[in-house]
C-alpha cells in the first residue's frame, strides 16, 4: 500500500494581493516520481518554498509524513525534511565534499576534527548509496553532474524524504542528464520521493511515475503512468501553439560558416548559417557555448580553422566590434545581462540604437516612430520607468524587440528556453520566428532541444566539439521521440 508522504489540500497562498497558489490539491507518495509541467510560471516559486519550509498561508493545509505542519491557523515557518537540487548550488564552493557531507551539518558537534575517518565515512556511505563521485575533489572542481550527485548524497545522509529536482535539463548535459535520473530511480526504490520539474512535458513523462499539470497556481490535471502521452496532453497544450507557419527559406549561399574550427572544447567543428534559417546546435558535453561566443564576440581566436560572415574572414578584431558586424547575441541569462533595471522601457528598447544609426543621439522623430511602432507590442509596459517592474515574459519580450530593431544579420541565442514558463518560452518562440522572417540567420545552441524543434530548420548533434549527426526538419518527430 502506498505510503503518503506529502498532501496540500485546498491550499490558497496570497502575496501583494495577487493568488499565487490557487485552491491547489497535490499529494506524492513516497518511493514516487512525481512530475510537474508548469505551464506558467506563477506559483512555481512559492510551491517550492512552501514544500520546503512552512511559512504563513492564506487558507487550506499541508501535511507532511502524516502529520500537519501546516495551515491557516497556524505556520511556524519551521523546515520539512525536503532538499532542493536546482541550477543554483547549494554546496560552499570553497570546501571539499567531504566538508560539505558532514561538516556543514547541522547537529555537527564535533571541535577535532579526524579528516581520515570523515574521509572513510563518506566514501562508504556514497558506495553504500551507488553514488560515484571522487570525494578528494574541492566542490570548485566538480562538474554539473557530480555537484547534483553530491547533493544528492547529501540530502539523503540529511535523511530527507523528499528531494525536488528544479528543471535538471537546463544545466545537465544531454550525457550527464540519463545518469542524473538513473540516481533519482534508485533513490525512488529506496523509499524516497522525488519532485521532478521539468520544462517540457516529454522529458518529464520519461522518468515520472504520475505528472502533474501546474497552471496558474493550480493542478489542473494529473497524468497517470498510462496517461503519460503526447496524445494525452494535447488538448491541454493545443491552444499554446503558434500556428503561424514560417516562410519558405531562401537557401542562397550561407551567412556564416565555421570551416573546421578548433578552440577551446571544438575540435573542427564545421557549420553553414543562411539567412532567415534557425539551426540548432545540440550541445551534449554541455560545453561549447563559451568557446562559440569567444569566436564571435572577441574573446577568443581559432587555433585551426576559420570563421567567415558573409565570405569574407571574421577575424578577432572584426568579432570585438559584433554588434557593428551585424551580430548579436542573446546570452543564457538575458535579463541580467543585457538590461539595465532602473532605466524606462524606452531607453532599454532603443539602447544602442545610436550605433546602428551612426549618431549619439537619436532624433525625436525616430524615437517617436519606435514608440509608435512598439506600443501594440508592448501594451501598458512601454511607460514603465523601472523595468524591474515588469513580469519575465515583458522582459524578455523587450531583449528581443531590442535585438529586432538592430535588424542584425546573425543572432546567437544560447539556451533561449531555459528560463520562464510555459507561456514565456511560447512567447520567445514567437519572438525568435518574427526575427526569422526579417531574414536574421539564428543559431541556437541548447543542452536540451525541447521546444526549440517548433522553430528549429536544422539540427546539429555536437558532441566531442564536432558534429556526430545532422537533422533535416522532416526527421525531427523521429528525434523527439
Amino acid at each position: 500500500m502506498k505510503r503518503e508522504l506529502l498532501r496540500m489540500d485546498h491550499v490558497n497562498l496570497e502575496a501583494g494581493g495577487e493568488r499565487l497558489l490557487d485552491n491547489l490539491n497535490f499529494q506524492i507518495f513516497a518511493g514516487e516520481i512525481m512530475g510537474l509541467v508548469s505551464r506558467s510560471f506563477k506559483g512555481h516559486d512559492q510551491l517550492i518554498g512552501l514544500i520546503g519550509y512552512n511559512r504563513p498561508i492564506t487558507s487550506g493545509t499541508v501535511w507532511y509524513d502524516g502529520k500537519i505542519v501546516n495551515s491557516y491557523s497556524y505556520s511556524d515557518g519551521s523546515a520539512n525534511r525536503v532538499y532542493v537540487i536546482e541550477q543554483k548550488s547549494h554546496l560552499v564552493e570553497g570546501l571539499s565534499v567531504v566538508d560539505n557531507i558532514f561538516v556543514l551539518r547541522s547537529g555537527f558537534r564535533k571541535y577535532f576534527i579526524n579528516e581520515q575517518v570523515l574521509l572513510e565515512q563518506t566514501e562508504r556511505f556514497f558506495q553504500e548509496n551507488g553514488i560515484h563521485v571522487d570525494i578528494s575533489k574541492r566542490v570548485n572542481a566538480l562538474d554539473s553532474l557530480e555537484r547534483c550527485l553530491v547533493e544528492l548524497g547529501k540530502a539523503l545522509l540529511l535523511g530527507c524524504r523528499l528531494i525536488i529536482v528544479d528543471n535538471p535539463g537546463n544545466f545537465l548535459s544531454q550525457h550527464e542528464l540519463p545518469e542524473f535520473q538513473r540516481m533519482l530511480r534508485k533513490v525512488r526504490d529506496d523509499g524516497v520521493a522525488v519532485l521532478y520539474i521539468g520544462n517540457h512535458h516529454q522529458e518529464v513523462f520519461k522518468i515520472a511515475d504520475r505528472t502533474s499539470l501546474f497552471y496558474d497556481g493550480q493542478i489542473r490535471k494529473v497524468f497517470e503512468r498510462d496517461e503519460m502521452t503526447d496524445r494525452a496532453i494535447a488538448p491541454y497544450i493545443m491552444e499554446w501553439q503558434d500556428q503561424n507557419q514560417l516562410p519558405d527559406l531562401d537557401f542562397e549561399d550561407g551567412v556564416l560558416h565555421f570551416h573546421h574550427v578548433h578552440s577551446g572544447s571544438l575540435n573542427g567543428l564545421q557549420f553553414v548559417l543562411h539567412k532567415g534559417e534557425c539551426l540548432t546546435l545540440l550541445d551534449m558535453d554541455n560545453r561549447i557555448a563559451d568557446d562559440i561566443l569567444g569566436l564571435l564576440t572577441g574573446g577568443s581566436a581559432c587555433a585551426r580553422g576559420r570563421i567567415t560572415l558573409e565570405h569574407e574572414l571574421y577575424t578577432p578584431k572584426r568579432a570585438a566590434r559584433y554588434l557593428d558586424e551585424g551580430v548579436a547575441v542573446i546570452p543564457k541569462d538575458p535579463v541580467e545581462h543585457l538590461l539595465f533595471p532602473h532605466r524606462t522601457y524606452m531607453e532599454n528598447l532603443t539602447f544602442l540604437l545610436d550605433r546602428k544609426l551612426g549618431r549619439s543621439l537619436i532624433p525625436g522623430r525616430i524615437y517617436r516612430s519606435i514608440r509608435d511602432e512598439y506600443a501594440p507590442l508592448a501594451g501598458a509596459a512601454i511607460d514603465e520607468t523601472n523595468i524591474l517592474n515588469l513580469s519575465l515574459e515583458e522582459q524578455m519580450s523587450l531583449i528581443y524587440y531590442r535585438v529586432q530593431l538592430l535588424h542584425p544579420r546573425v543572432l546567437i541565442c544560447i539556451q533561449p528556453l531555459a528560463r520562464g514558463d510555459m507561456l514565456c518560452r511560447r512567447k520567445i518562440l514567437s519572438l525568435i520566428r518574427e526575427s526569422l522572417r526579417q531574414g536574421t540567420a539564428v543559431l541556437i545552441t541548447t543542452t536540451n532541444v525541447s521546444d526549440t524543434l517548433e522553430i528549429s530548420d536544422r539540427l546539429m548533434v555536437v558532441e566531442g566539439g564536432v558534429c556526430t549527426a545532422a537533422y533535416d526538419k522532416p526527421e525531427f518527430d523521429r528525434i523527439a521521440r
